[in-house]
């Protein structure tokens, strides 16, 4: 999946999770369940740059051709680690003690979560890593191209913009306690 529908899709649980606080702090929400399910595609950078500088181009130029045959580089170590639901389970039992909110790692583990089912072959998720056991998805985002991944924001753009719905309404029409 593309980052910026991860980042969406952060935002949304952010929002899910924030329904009823001020205004301000469901914004900075957002933007915290944007960042956490959005970065571990940040893992794959040192590959990035390093695939894109072996291939002679530059590092931000991004070419599926460049991974080829390299899933087992050890560049990619970050990107395997982050991608894995052990990591904000991890950090969850630790943090949760400390009074951290648990929609947050629910954000962080959505990138892995979505990923299971969009990726494919050697790009299939470790959903335990380093433990192992690929799980192999149902499509492959990596070659749909802009087309698909503009597909994908605007579907989860669409459900971010009916979740707010929902959460205003939820705002607006508090439940009545039940008369006994």
């Amino acid at each position: 999946m593309d980052i910026i529908t991860h980042a969406i899709i952060g935002a949304i649980i952010a929002d899910l999770a924030l329904w009823n606080r001020p205004l301000k702090e469901r914004n900075r929400g957002r933007l915290i369940g944007a960042v956490l399910a959005a970065i571990p595609d940040l893992g794959g950078l040192p590959g990035q740059i390093a695939f894109s500088l072996a291939a002679g181009d530059w590092p931000w130029v991004f070419d599926i051709l460049h991974w080829e045959g390299v899933e087992n580089s050890w560049l990619l170590a970050g990107y395997w680690v982050s991608h894995s639901i052990l990591l904000p389970v991890i950090a969850w039992i630790f943090l949760r003690r400390r009074g951290w909110a648990g929609w947050m790692f629910l954000a962080w583990a959505s990138h892995g979560f979505v990923d299971v089912l969009t990726h494919t072959g050697p790009w299939s998720i470790w959903l335990f890593y380093p433990l192992p056991g690929q799980i192999e998805g149902l499509a492959d985002p990596w070659s749909w191209g802009m087309k698909g991944w503009l597909f994908c924001i605007i579907i989860a753009t669409l459900l971010w913009y009916f979740t707010s719905l929902v959460a205003e309404y939820w705002r607006t029409n508090p439940l009545e306690p039940a008369q006994t």
